[in-house]
């Protein structure tokens, strides 16, 4: 195949949508396909890895492992001029829309969103290339940002939910990442194939003991019953739980709550440590890559955690890392959600509703108490990983998306 894929980041941007495309790129190309990147230079403001050979290109056209990458501006100056928000809105779409037309001819065009209106520019190049284009969608725009009160104007709203129908009607086919996401565009009236594939993670990484040990004593955590926490610290998370659990258990001096990461919740949590007056509780930086996944495979138990107001779709990818790692999960997530179904299907932990602080503290007593239970949980999530979350599996069910895509084109 000849494959296009519209993406706003990709490598050396550090970042979840980053991570995944420039690892679904590099799989469809070694798995016999050209693929063709359309995608952002990273502004000032992005997290890279400034070891990249991208840093090393004097131009923006570029192959990566095989992978065409062409890019174009961000246009994050527009930003900090009055206005240039929503010109930069309406500015991208044709930027990415220019590159795109000058990449030649490809039999299937894949568009990642967020953000919305690459759906429109998915739409344009298929028209003009005659080639169908797939829409894989991670957070559903603008719900999201309808339900979290980002966007409240009344006319953009309207807009952007005239560009999501357009969306809708035009994409031959979609892929989601949760049965949630599925029922969503369903509800919406899509009458298109909807393709569940799972987000992956690397499920060939291990850790062993000896590098266990020493991230152990260089926090001093010893031989402590570790529940941990790695991530964004937003309110969206509600990790007030932790803190309120590490209160009410502080009387079992073995059980030590680790939480990693960074964001505007990590002061509050600062407070509530110190009214509480807990010293069970530990609060550590963002973790590298590297050190993340020692830090999971040195906890006894991985805590995934979301607010009551998140919508049920949402999977933490996190939740995928924790399992890879084979360490029992305690989840406070609303219980109708996909995340609490992943969590009962593989038989991988407890779930407890958001803000349930005896419901979490108990769970957290019972996996302290019964070493062969975490045990047995943590098998069952590495054996769940393996089967759902590898990327070997995910990449190859993207490629028989796009290919069953050409196929109905060409033949139905």
């Amino acid at each position: 195949m000849n494959i296009l894929i519209l993406v706003v980041s990709y490598a050396p941007t550090i970042d979840s949508c980053a991570r995944l495309y420039t690892e679904l790129s590099e799989s469809l190309r070694e798995n016999g396909n050209n693929v063709t990147v359309v995608t952002e230079h990273p502004d000032d403001m992005t997290m890279v890895d400034k070891g990249h050979e991208y840093y090393l290109a004097k131009s923006s056209r570029k192959y990566l492992k095989g992978v065409n990458v062409l890019r174009v501006s961000p246009l994050s100056f527009l930003s900090k001029i009055p206005g240039g928000k929503p010109l930069r809105f309406f500015l991208s779409p044709l930027l990415f829309t220019l590159r795109g037309l000058c990449t030649g001819r490809q039999d299937i065009i894949l568009v990642y969103s967020p953000p919305l209106f690459m759906g429109i520019v998915g739409y344009f190049l298929s028209k003009v290339k005659k080639s169908p284009f797939v829409f894989n969608l991670q957070d559903i725009h603008p719900k999201v940002l309808f339900d979290s009160g980002v966007i409240k104007n009344k006319l953009i709203k309207v807009m952007l939910s005239a560009m999501e129908k357009f969306c809708y009607r035009k994409a031959h086919s979609f892929i989601v990442y949760s049965a949630g996401n599925k029922k969503y565009l369903i509800d919406k009236g899509v009458d298109r194939a909807v393709f569940v594939i799972p987000n992956w993670v690397d499920t060939t990484a291990t850790v062993s003991r000896a590098i266990m040990s020493p991230f152990r004593n260089d926090r001093l955590i010893g031989d402590k019953f570790v529940v941990s926490y790695a991530g964004t610290m937003q309110q969206a998370q509600g990790l007030e739980i932790l803190v309120n659990a590490a209160a009410a258990l502080k009387e079992y001096r073995n059980i030590m709550f680790i939480l990693a990461g960074e964001g505007p919740v990590k002061a509050v949590l600062q407070n509530l440590i110190q009214e509480k007056k807990v010293s069970n509780v530990l609060l550590l930086p963002v973790l590298p890559k590297n050190n993340y996944i020692q830090f999971l495979y040195a906890s006894d138990v991985c805590v995934v955690s979301l607010s009551s107001d998140i919508p049920l779709q949402t999977v933490p990818g996190k939740l995928a890392d924790i399992m890879a790692c084979s360490k029992p999960i305690i989840a406070a997530v609303r219980q109708q959600g996909d995340a609490a179904s992943i969590i009962r299907q593989a038989g991988c932990g407890f779930h407890v509703a958001p803000g349930d602080v005896e419901a979490f503290s108990s769970a957290v007593l019972r996996m302290y108490r019964d070493a062969a239970l975490r045990k047995e949980m943590g098998v069952k999530a590495r054996l769940y990983a393996e089967k759902y979350f590898s990327r070997d599996v995910c990449t190859k069910q993207y490629q028989e998306v796009l290919s069953s895509a050409i196929r109905d084109v060409r033949y139905g």
